[in-house]
């Protein structure tokens, strides 16, 4: 999901260039956001154990980074003309879509996957010992 969502903004910035990027920019951070909370929470909820919430987190966004970079490479070689470049130029360039997004994706897919574990697990813990009680 990670990797499609970062493919599909750079799609739209190629090939739909906006004067302003904010609302695309938005969307594409609550997206990365629900994505590593969730993968973190829904791991560490089924397992009770936040390690397993953030190496699922870490997982999903090393993968969405991997497929963000290879989506960026096969678009470059489709649309690769002085206008698409210039597209890209203004949408924040190659280092941006090659190295500082991937690094930044990681480093959310860690930290808020770890959020998302911990969350997690208090969650199961907490209707268990509910349940518990009911019984």
């Amino acid at each position: 999901m990670l990797g499609a969502a970062l493919v599909i903004r750079y799609l739209f910035d190629t090939l739909a260039p906006a004067a302003d990027y904010e609302i695309r920019a938005t969307v594409l951070t609550y997206t990365i956001v629900g994505a590593c909370l969730g993968a973190g929470f829904a791991a560490a909820w089924r397992t009770q154990s936040i390690r397993a919430g953030v190496l699922t987190s870490s997982s999903a966004s090393t993968i969405g980074a991997l497929l963000s970079i290879a989506g960026t490479a096969v678009m470059l070689g489709i649309w690769h003309d002085p206008a698409t470049r210039d597209a890209w130029r203004s949408s924040g360039g190659l280092d941006e879509a090659f190295i500082d997004v991937p690094v930044k994706v990681l480093a959310l897919g860690i930290t808020l996957g770890a959020v998302g574990a911990v969350l997690g697990k208090l969650a199961a813990k907490s209707l268990a010992a509910g349940a518990k009680r009911s019984a």
